[in-house]
């Protein structure tokens, strides 16, 4: 049924409702009658399935959804009918690090009962792959209101994510949640609030005193978010989703007014942190160095990362209270930002086999698309390709002008091979994938021909950067979603492509085509033809390099040359049946690499010397102040400590002095001066062996 012009359903209101000094359970059922729930959810029978965020559960009560809410809401649910009620636990942050994670033992230790108030037993399962998430007939996202190191807010989408299908990355993970399989109603847990600059590494109680519904995701993490006082863009999650679906007309019923007290996380520290995550290697490793831990319900798994956390996790407590604390902590971030950006220039220069292959999911809807505009995308090409055709060819055959700040190109290379032969074996839908330097993405088809192949698709493609040397100056792997076309004919096969989008705005258009045509003898020639403007690192957009044509050309004609020998071998190789992409499968690698495990006994060393810094002199003084510990050295009692004899006979000593208060979060920090003394020549020695091994094969070739 049409919808009047300017009338909001329903299903488009957020309530966002707060009453200081009412319980949790109270304000719930305040909320749920306020908000029509109930007459919403009357004709739905079935399971019922409710994920509550259990993400940062292992730090305090306040840090992931109240149990005591949950259970109300099950009691409530089974009042009104509904007897199959379970809680989905899957967590978004990667925590095998820790020992005690199994679903059933999380709940258990962090204050879930599996029984109601009211007597009524329910299931906590792993939802691991979401099968029951989407097969339930009442899905109930309920959320903790928090802020999040890298996205600033984690709410009801990024609470999603961990139940797709495949995990791939939060970003791709909730788009495909809200597309398959959306929540029906959407609560975020606002009464005691886990707010602070750490985000969810630090979490610090606020009592908000608050409680959000909505049937829309992104509408109940808007109001969530304009309580923070924050952009609801600011998470690259909900900016994807907002991007993806955009937000309805809606009404908002209660206050939007940012909390009293409220701390968010600061724009540097989210940044540092996001860069942090992202370094080849050690991003895997470091939320056990940077995440808070309840140590005796929740231990770390491996010793190294144990002393890490041990160093690293009380200054995350103090970046909120203590501006040093803060700038450590950043300072750290871009410092293990720039080891991981150190290791993959390297492999991207000298080792490209040592990169991870992406799985990277379309964040657009291919479907959104009118067959129109894929049948348009060779139009959009053919003045680039006039242009191409009457220009002379250069250094092995290239073709290429500039044209409205991009870079036109084209060459073509006859192939001694049978074209019919060439056709079977080498997909032409493909096209994009034998790229040089193509490191991974996602192909959907949209449209098939009569025959079953492929007619129209949307594609996401990743490359490294090109010239590959632009890692060395920041330049950002190429990240971009495209429509497709394909046409064959007798004697001629090719793809076109468009760009729509691209994800990490590294590029502006690439856009082209490769095609394949039958030669007078037979044989296959093969052309390559494009339009790419990418994005060029900070220093040679400040340098501006197009005002030195002497020095741009050749790293142009260079470029370009590479890339077409490059996708010329790849093709070849696709012909032959061998393998011919760069990088390796995810699953092959192995994060437990040494350089982290001499940062761990580094630290421990350090750390160490913090907890016991007897005799330290200035030395510790320095430290002390520089880890916003208090003062540093502790002075020993002169002589023998004091005794009294009392009436009884027996003798009391008087207690040594504290070792200074600040010492007992020193002691927090490692136990490992020992750790150095027995692990450091072992690795060393096994360092430099390695070494010799990599130069002695190197030098064999």
């Amino acid at each position: 049924m049409a919808r009047r012009p300017g009338k909001i359903d329903h299903d488009h209101t957020v309530w966002v409702h707060q009453r200081a000094g009412a319980s949790g359970p109270v304000l719930l059922d305040e909320l749920l009658a306020a908000c029509g729930f109930w007459s919403s959810v009357a004709d739905r029978r079935g399971p019922v399935v409710i994920k509550p965020d259990l993400d940062c559960c292992e730090q305090a009560p306040h840090a992931g959804t109240e149990a005591a809410l949950v259970e109300h809401l099950i009691d409530r649910l089974y009042e009104h009918g509904f007897t199959d009620v379970a809680v989905a636990d899957v967590r978004n942050e990667e925590d095998a690090w820790l020992h005690n994670r199994d679903p059933q033992l999380v709940p258990e230790l962090t204050g879930w009962r599996f029984r109601t108030p009211q007597g009524r037993s329910y299931e906590v399962f792993d939802a691991a792959g979401g099968a029951r998430w989407r097969e339930a007939a009442l899905r109930i996202v309920f959320a903790k209101n928090r802020t999040h190191e890298e996205q600033h807010f984690a709410l009801t989408v990024h609470n999603l994510a961990s139940l797709a299908g495949t995990r791939r990355g939060t970003v791709e993970d909730a788009l495909q949640v809200l597309r398959e399989a959306p929540p029906h109603w959407c609560l975020i847990d606002a009464m005691t609030s886990a707010h602070g600059g750490a985000g969810q590494r630090a979490p610090r109680p606020l009592a908000t005193h608050t409680l959000i519904a909505s049937p829309l995701a992104l509408l109940a993490d808007w109001a969530g978010a304009a309580r923070m006082g924050l952009d609801p863009y600011a998470s690259a999650v909900n900016a994807a989703a907002l991007h993806a679906f955009g937000l309805p007309p809606h009404r908002v019923q209660g206050p939007l007014a940012p909390y009293p007290l409220w701390r968010n996380v600061h724009p540097l520290m989210a940044r540092s942190a996001r860069q942090r995550q992202a370094a080849e290697g050690v991003g895997a490793l470091a939320p056990a160095w940077f995440q808070t831990v309840d140590r005796e319900r929740f231990a770390p798994r491996d010793f190294y990362s144990d002393r890490l956390n041990a160093l690293i996790t009380p200054l995350m407590a103090r970046v909120d209270d203590n501006p040093r604390a803060f700038w450590i902590v950043v300072t750290l971030n871009l410092l293990l930002a720039r080891l991981g950006g150190l290791v993959k220039a390297q492999h991207t220069l000298f080792a490209k086999d040592r990169l991870r292959r992406r799985e990277a999911p379309l964040l657009m809807d291919p479907l959104a698309y009118p067959d129109t505009d894929y049948d348009a995308v060779p139009d959009a090409m053919a003045p680039y390709e006039a242009l191409l055709a009457h220009l002379p060819p250069g250094r092995n055959g290239l073709r290429w002008r500039h044209v409205d700040g991009a870079i036109v190109f084209g060459n073509e290379h006859v192939v001694p091979v049978a074209y019919d032969k060439w056709v079977r074996r080498v997909d032409i839908s493909r096209g994009i994938q034998y790229m040089n330097d193509y490191i991974g993405g996602a192909t959907v088809a949209v449209r098939r021909d009569g025959r079953g192949r492929v007619r129209h698709q949307a594609e996401r493609n990743l490359y490294l950067q090109q010239p590959n040397w632009m890692v060395l100056f920041g330049g950002e792997v190429i990240d971009v979603e495209k429509l497709q076309c394909i046409r064959r004919a007798p004697g001629r096969q090719s793809i076109y492509w468009r760009t729509v989008a691209s994800p990490n705005d590294s590029a502006l258009a690439d856009d082209g085509c490769v095609e394949f045509t039958r030669t007078p003898e037979g044989q296959v020639r093969v052309r390559v033809a494009g339009r790419q403007h990418f994005r060029l690192p900070l220093p040679f957009q400040m340098l501006d390099i197009n005002l030195a044509p002497a020095l741009r050309d050749p790293i142009i004609e260079g470029a370009y040359t590479t890339f077409f020998e490059g996708t010329l071998a790849n093709l070849q190789a696709a012909y032959e049946g061998r393998d011919f992409r760069i990088g390796h499968d995810p699953e092959a690698e192995n994060p437990k690499r040494a350089l982290p495990r001499l940062l761990a006994t580094a630290a421990a060393a350090l750390g160490e010397l913090l907890r016991s810094r007897r005799g330290a002199g200035e030395l510790g003084d320095a430290l002390a102040w520089l880890m916003g510990t208090g003062a540093s050295v502790v002075k020993e009692p002169a002589g023998p400590p004091s005794r009294t004899t009392d009436a009884q006979g027996f003798v009391h000593f008087s207690g040594q002095p504290a070792a200074n208060d600040a010492s007992g979060r020193d002691a927090a920090f490692a136990a490992g001066m020992a750790a150095l003394a027995r692990d450091a020549p072992d690795f060393l020695q096994g360092l430099a062996d390695a070494v010799h091994r990599d130069l002695d094969q190197l030098a064999r070739g």
